[in-house]
């Protein structure tokens, strides 16, 4: 099993991931056309088309307006059409409300791109579909296969698969794209994804030079292991592009399909960098943000925490090279592969940019 997808067993239990590394291509809706949003929009109109996906084709007809996202990755699908979300369900949702009123503050890493006021329709591994009947959408986007049979009774559903996968992200969002009326608008996003990249790795360049060696690890906590990233990926891929080179261990040193311990952290002592990806699954609706604290900065707070005063206090860690020299950054999982292409790209691109020009 390789390491994203033991990340994944990890956090079984946890809705951070919502699907992290088993996430996306999108899944059939309704083709038969019996749920009432579904007939309630083909009587709308009569332009209707089939969104092909990896699980079949879902119809879609008129152009919807009112989207239910359910998960952080579909959020970000969204949102990179200029698509205002109308219902959000989170992975790690920590507010209450029925409506996000203040979305900056109350939804992490996307709020202040959304102008609307979705409703709150809960956790992502288990969206209320009381709400969502009450919302009456046109389209959902989800991730996973649970609940798919009742989601698209309410409306036509697309539901992701395979996100983890390099390219997959690009396949998602030409499907939902199509769903959305808004072709033209996903060849737009993918052409600045890849000028984002070029110049990010313009921006990086005399840093990547002269530590171009990078260690890419996940952990909740030290005396849990750790994982390090090195199998291709769509964030693999992406440090790849900046220039990056991603630091293996030497073979038969450690099994990656397993956590690292801490004891084993010396064979990756080539690295000249390390960022470590963290996550906390008792982050909870509990923990809200204070009044000058927004729910991005809560998350990269609790989700990072814990790892880096292990990481800081640990006698071995402070020996790496990495540790030595100060080049040790954290994270939050959420974020790095949470999220994925277009805009969880960007974000991780902006971050690197604090790490290594900050220096």
């Amino acid at each position: 099993m390789c390491p994203l997808k033991r990340i994944a067993h990890w956090l079984v239990l946890s809705v951070v991931t919502a699907g992290l590394i088993i996430g996306c291509g999108l899944s059939a809706g309704n083709p038969s056309g019996n749920s009432p949003a579904l007939k309630s929009t083909a009587s709308s109109s009569s332009s209707c088309r089939w969104v092909k996906h990896d699980a079949g084709e879902t119809q879609v007809c008129g152009q919807p307006q009112k989207v239910a996202a359910l998960s952080a990755y579909t959020l970000n699908l969204l949102l990179s059409l200029d698509q205002q979300p109308a219902g959000y369900a989170a992975p790690l949702n920590i507010y209450l409300g029925k409506v996000f009123n203040n979305p900056a503050q109350q939804i992490p890493y996307f709020g202040d791109r959304i102008i609307t006021h979705p409703v709150n329709l809960g956790k992502s591994a288990a969206p209320s579909l009381e709400k969502l009947i009450a919302l009456k959408p046109d389209l959902i986007v989800a991730e996973g296969n649970g609940d798919y049979s009742l989601l698209s009774q309410i409306a036509p559903t697309l539901i992701c698969q395979t996100r983890g996968q390099k390219g997959q992200w690009q396949q998602s969002l030409r499907s939902l794209a199509i769903a959305l009326g808004k072709r033209e608008k996903a060849e737009v996003v993918i052409q600045q994804h890849a000028a984002n990249i070029a110049r990010a790795r313009a921006d990086l360049a005399d840093s990547v030079a002269a530590h171009p060696k990078l260690l890419l690890l996940g952990s909740q906590r030290l005396d849990q292991g750790l994982f390090a990233f090195t199998k291709d990926s769509d964030l693999v891929s992406l440090l790849g592009e900046v220039g990056f080179q991603l630091v293996s261990p030497p073979p038969g040193s450690v099994n990656l399909n397993m956590p690292v311990s801490v004891e084993k952290l010396p064979v990756f002592n080539d690295a000249d960098s390390i960022i470590v990806l963290g996550y906390d699954t008792s982050i909870d609706q509990h923990q809200k943000p204070s009044n000058s604290e927004s729910a991005s900065e809560l998350m990269e707070k609790s989700q990072t925490q814990s790892i880096q005063q292990d990481w800081e206090a640990s006698e071995i860690a402070q020996l790496l090279t990495a540790s030595q020299e100060g080049r040790v950054f954290f994270a939050t999982i959420y974020k790095w592969l949470g999220i994925n292409p277009p805009i969880g790209a960007e974000l991780v691109l902006e971050q690197l940019r604090q790490f290594f020009l900050s220096e």
